[in-house]
């Protein structure tokens, strides 16, 4: 549970760091403004690196549940039924 959490700092970290840096240095090509490219770039990486992190959490979160108990009892997945 440890690691999977420092993963997902560490990604969203990465996320954050590659992020901010595009967008600013791409807002400060387009408009020479360096403070509105890093200000913009703060927001799109915080954005970015928030997705990143809600959807790890989803994703931790669908593996722990479990299956339903019909499938369970029978080996097959619920999508597997028999059709006539």
């Amino acid at each position: 549970m440890f690691a999977r959490m420092a993963g997902t700092i560490l990604l969203s970290l990465v996320v954050f760091i590659g992020v901010s840096l595009l967008v600013g240095f791409g807002v400060v090509w387009l408009t020479g403004g360096a403070l509105r490219g890093a200000v913009i770039g703060v927001v799109c990486g915080l954005a970015a690196a928030f997705v990143i992190s809600s959807v790890s959490i989803a994703v931790g979160r669908n593996e722990r549940r479990p299956r339903s108990r019909a499938s369970y009892r029978s080996g097959r997945a619920d999508d597997d039924e028999e059709r006539p």
